[in-house]
């Protein structure tokens, strides 16, 4: 069944830079090839590395660099959070939309733990039993995250100031794409969010 989950290929932002796209096409093909080889160890390390990637090509789209060292918790929550925000779209604070994308991002954030235990990048006196169930508990909680986040990710650059200005020194531009860019840049820098 996860087999098919890897099959459908992820959403790519319009806007997003092709080396970051390349870089998430990348991992997403050796989280697939993990899968198909059953290599259960390395499907718990290519999961969480998968939610890490998009997460850091979320914060790098948004102008933000991070650093090597920076801890996966924070990165997904701060990626988390620049996606949440982006699109918003003014839902009072008990919609119930509120709460999936919350329960996405805690089931991405247990898989550094899940890595941790059963994963690969760690050099393991015992080998760890990794069931079925630690093995799709990881594919669907780094692919629920990364789908939404990637998603959101298209709301997030259709106001980033960095790629309107590459596109303005080039770009054609259609039918009010411009005029919906810049009204998006414009209320996000008056939000006080910079990009």
């Amino acid at each position: 069944m996860i087999n098919i989950l890897v099959q459908e290929p992820l959403p790519r932002a319009e806007w997003l830079q092709e080396e970051s796209w390349q870089a998430i096409v990348d991992q997403y093909g050796r989280f697939g090839s993990a899968i198909a080889a059953n290599d259960r160890s390395l499907v718990v390390g290519s999961a969480k590395e998968l939610v890490e990637c998009v997460a850091r090509v979320v914060l790098m789209a948004h102008g933000r660099v991070t650093g090597d060292k920076d801890e996966y918790d924070k990165v997904l929550s701060l990626a988390h959070t620049v996606v949440e925000h982006a699109a918003d779209h003014g839902l009072s604070a008990n919609d119930p939309l509120r709460p999936i994308p919350n329960a996405a991002k805690e089931m991405a954030s247990e898989l550094r733990e899940l890595r941790n235990r059963f994963g690969t990048g760690h050099g393991r006196p015992v080998v760890h039993e990794i069931t079925a169930e630690v093995v799709e508990a990881c594919v669907h909680g780094a692919l629920v995250w990364v789908r939404w986040a990637l998603a959101g990710l298209q709301t997030v650059l259709l106001g980033a100031v960095g790629p309107l200005v590459h596109d303005l020194r080039g770009t054609p531009f259609s039918g009010g794409d411009l005029a919906a860019r810049l009204a998006a840049s414009t209320s996000v820098t008056s939000a006080g969010v910079v990009y």
